[in-house]
């Protein structure tokens, strides 16, 4: 099997770089907002775990009604597949900014290229990889990339769209009780008298 082309790839995700973004940055907020903070055992596996939970349900919840996504839950995983060429799975990056991974027999076939995944043939097999900075409180980088086992073969950042241009709309005057201004249509007949009062 090929490769993953990495033109071909950001040629399909990048509409979608925004949405993968925030659900990444979102699913470690999530994680955040538990507070759990010296209370587990085995806290690096744990949050492992939970962001992941935290951003797959992010992500289904706004791909889940695009056409051209097919979402995948198996084996306690998630694909998403995009426009039927791109399969996706989302990790924490290791430190070779590849997927962390327990090398089960779906991880090897979705992470060595010459496997094809069940049901996809010739589809680009990337990661959506979250980077931590060196004392593990944040999200430095949001990556694609692609491997192959334990090689990288290729990885572009992601962020969120800033090109957006923001339209402020206008606020109630104070004291309106925030009902906005009130219009008066004027209706009009031929032959009444304009403002003026010309005819």
């Amino acid at each position: 099997m090929p490769k993953p082309n990495e033109k071909a790839v950001r040629a399909i995700l990048t509409p979608y770089d925004s949405v993968l973004f925030s659900a990444v940055h979102g699913g470690w907020d999530d994680w955040g907002a538990m507070e759990l903070g010296g209370r587990l055992l085995f806290p690096a596996r744990s949050r492992a775990c939970v962001v992941y939970d935290f951003i797959v349900q992010r992500a289904m919840a706004v791909l889940g009604d695009d056409p051209a996504v097919r979402i995948i839950r198996r084996d306690e995983t998630v694909k998403f597949i995009f426009a039927e060429t791109v399969a996706l799975r989302f990790k924490k990056a290791n430190d070779k900014g590849l997927g962390s991974n327990i090398a089960t027999q779906a991880t090897l076939g979705f992470v060595e290229q010459q496997q094809q995944l069940p049901g996809l043939p010739n589809v680009h097999k990337v990661e959506v990889v979250y980077v931590l900075n060196g004392m593990q409180t944040r999200i430095d980088e949001v990556l694609v990339a692609a491997r192959d086992g334990d090689v990288c073969l290729w990885s572009y950042d992601i962020a969120p769209d800033t090109s957006a241009r923001i339209i402020p709309l206008p606020m109630p005057a104070p004291g309106d009780g925030g009902r906005g201004a009130r219009i008066k249509v004027r209706k009009t007949n031929e032959g009444m008298r304009n403002e003026t009062g010309e005819k």
